[in-house]
């Protein structure tokens, strides 16, 4: 059981604003508010166009965060078909190693930056789509067991996250491994299992399956976070039926199945046994920072009554960034 007080992540990137001002704005106002103290940062070809202004913005506030590789590994994975740290082909399993590894040097810098522990896991995934093989998946945690800088190791630890699995009846998103094979290969290679609500309800287009996945990893003592990002069998503003769109509370947005009982649900079932919780959703494309802000706070005062909540602002509010 996990006693210490679980993190409170905000997947920010669904929600940023276009503009740097705006999105300054959204930053302080996760913070100044006690919404977050973590991101999940989206890691594509980098960390953004600017590791400095982002390193800025998490400094002294948001010091729990988890760096994400999905946007990066389904570009990837569209690209070429065989990228994936469970692909079968040699040269594919190989590139998928060397983003992992410009990945967790990108954490490094971070955290060099902020001069705090600002980053402290990294979400890697079973891909490719519909051909990732478990096998070597493990050989691939071997390999990264092995590897890391030449002094003192990493400062940041590995996170499987689970994503829709490949079923040929169900068109899915993701499309990776099954989550009972990546048990096996979690437990194998040392590393806890994540849930994102969505992506487990799409998997077989069933509110009910991301529950179940939790009190299952509960059960196996695997559970390191849950994520909470909507998913509906309606097309709306921000996708299709059954996409992986970040979709609000049912509140927010009729088409989610994503209630705020739901959330209660999972929340409970996993109550004492994850190290971080948070929300990742998309918001109209005109809301303003006050907006935005609101909507994500509607799912993070729901972790707040389950222990996920950030630590109380030090008095004269938030650490200031610093240019």
């Amino acid at each position: 059981m996990n006693t210490a007080r679980p993190a409170a992540l905000v997947g920010a990137y669904a929600a940023l604003p276009s503009q740097r001002a705006d999105q300054e704005e959204f930053y302080d106002g996760l913070a100044g508010r006690g919404i977050a103290d973590g991101l999940e940062i989206p890691f594509r070809d980098g960390l953004g166009e600017d590791i400095h202004w982002l390193a800025a913005q998490m400094r002294g506030r948001f010091t729990r965060s988890v760096i994400t590789l999905i946007p990066g590994t389904m570009t990837r994975v569209g690209a070429t078909g065989v990228f994936g740290l469970a692909s079968g082909d040699q040269d594919g399993r190989r590139a998928a190693l060397a983003f992992l590894r410009e990945a967790r040097i990108a954490a490094e810098e971070v955290n060099q930056l902020t001069g705090e522990q600002s980053v402290s896991a990294l979400h890697i995934h079973t891909a490719p789509s519909t051909t990732a093989v478990g096998e070597m998946f493990a050989r691939s945690l071997d390999e990264i067991a092995a590897g890391g800088p030449a002094a003192g190791g990493w400062s940041t630890r590995l996170v499987l996250e689970h994503c829709d699995a490949y079923a040929p009846t169900v068109p899915g998103e993701k499309r990776f491994l099954p989550l009972e094979d990546e048990i096996a290969l979690a437990r194998e290679g040392g590393i806890g299992i994540a849930i994102n609500w969505g992506r487990s309800a799409i998997e077989a287009q069933d509110p009910g399956r991301p529950l179940a996945q939790i009190e299952r990893l509960v059960a196996e003592g695997l559970l390191e976070g849950v994520m909470f990002s909507g998913a509906g069998p309606a097309a709306n503003e921000y996708g299709g039926p059954w996409a992986d769109a970040h979709l609000p509370l049912t509140e927010d947005e009729p088409t989610s199945l994503m209630d705020a009982d739901e959330v209660r649900r999972c929340l409970r079932a996993a109550e004492g046994a994850f190290s971080y919780a948070g929300a990742k959703i998309q918001v109209p494309a005109d809301a303003t920072v006050d907006e935005r802000l609101a909507r994500v706070g509607h799912i993070m005062r729901l972790l707040s009554e389950h222990g996920a909540s950030p630590a109380p602002v030090p008095a004269g509010g938030p650490v200031p960034r610093e240019a």
